[in-house]
């Protein structure tokens, strides 16, 4: 036994659940109580917590549920970096990723353990977004539906190994480079570009549309706003639009932005017909222009119509219209700041590995 009276674990385990976390103290209990409530045999797992320089209780928290709670201190560095410092602390065969703000249901680990033991062309499966957020309010609820849509049409032929909750087996995820830790110093789309990395190197992918989790974060249009911002402008400045789209055609930032090419052909063929109208009025004009964003949304619409009821559709379409244009914006600040500057450059330190022969993140060899 050891000190607290807990049995010892055994030294390799067959699951690792790394739960980083950041200020989560208001979701942290209940993410992690249903971790620890999941149908999996408790001698079978482990659950590392690894906080990001929280300055919340988010440390007090973890130390009730967590085996091993991890506190990195000074700057906050990130989900990706916080990660990559629970894997190389993990025992598991398989490890498993949790935000902070994710709750999985009692089914979930055993099934996504279960895909991969029946699947060994699969490497890493990840869960998809719950029907409903768990934030109650408009703006959540939109977030939570805008992301499901890309996650249902494509989830059959998507590499995105999903925020929130997925599962990969260790060899795999050390043999790919981990997460793009110096790249990624926020949240933002670590998971994407990790998801495809496997992918190209020869490990199979799968977003499960079968696994559900619920998502708590309680968003706002200003935080929904920079998120788009933010991962649309670092997709095009780093990611490469195109390369990203065939590979990951569920993220949000190609939902958005598909239907802007036919959206704008539409616009000018409507306003070059109202140029054609003796003096059409700028209502006439507006309502033109209105008319042809809401067709190119159109099967958007009818998901948000479906899925959450009518009225919940005719909110939705104004603020989806200004989502669309910020993603936009981003995307052209994107390719003009890799054209005139170039991709972001990481530290020294790693391009002083990378000039010694080392070509993956971390630089340094891990010991699996």
């Amino acid at each position: 036994m050891s000190a607290d009276g807990r049995a010892p674990m055994p030294e390799t385990l067959l699951l690792s659940v790394v739960v980083a976390v950041r200020d989560s103290a208001s979701t942290l209990s209940e993410v992690l109580a249903a971790i620890r409530s999941s149908d999996l045999p408790r001698d079978a797992y482990e659950l590392i917590v690894v906080d990001d320089a929280s300055t919340d209780g988010s440390v007090a928290i973890a130390a009730r549920y967590a085996d091993t709670v991890v506190k990195l201190r000074g700057r906050r560095s990130g989900p990706a970096y916080a990660r990559n410092r629970g894997a190389e602390l993990a025992r598991g065969a398989v490890l498993a990723f949790v935000d902070g703000d994710v709750v999985v249901r009692r089914d979930t680990l055993p099934l996504m353990l279960h895909t991969l033991d029946a699947r060994q062309d699969i490497d890493a499966v990840s869960a998809s977004r719950a029907d409903s957020s768990g934030a109650h309010n408009f703006v959540s609820q939109y977030w939570n539906a805008l992301l499901r849509f890309g996650e249902q049409r494509h989830s059959a032929r998507c590499a995105q190994f999903a925020p929130g909750c997925g599962a990969v087996r260790a060899k795999a995820f050390f043999s790919a480079g981990m997460y793009d830790e110096w790249r990624f110093a926020t949240a933002c789309l670590e998971n994407v570009e990790l998801g495809e990395r496997l992918l190209s190197t020869g490990h199979g992918v799968l977003l499960s549309s079968e696994l559900k989790v619920t998502h708590l974060k309680l968003w706002d249009f200003r935080s929904v706003f920079r998120e788009v911002w933010l991962r649309s402008r670092l997709l095009a400045r780093s990611l490469g639009y195109s390369r990203m789209s065939a590979a990951v055609p569920s993220d949000v930032v190609f939902t958005l932005s598909r239907a802007l090419t036919p959206a704008v052909a539409l616009l000018a063929t409507l306003m070059l017909a109202a140029a054609f109208v003796p003096s059409p009025h700028t209502g006439t004009k507006g309502g033109a222009a209105l008319l042809g964003l809401l067709l190119t949304n159109l099967p958007v619409h009818r998901f948000y119509a479906r899925t959450r009821g009518l009225g919940f559709a005719l909110l939705s379409a104004p603020v989806h219209i200004v989502v669309q244009i910020v993603a936009a914006v981003a995307l052209c600040t994107g390719w003009i700041l890799r054209d005139v500057f170039g991709d972001v450059s990481p530290d020294a330190a790693t391009q002083a590995y990378s000039e010694v022969g080392h070509e993956v993140w971390p630089p340094v060899p891990r010991r699996i």
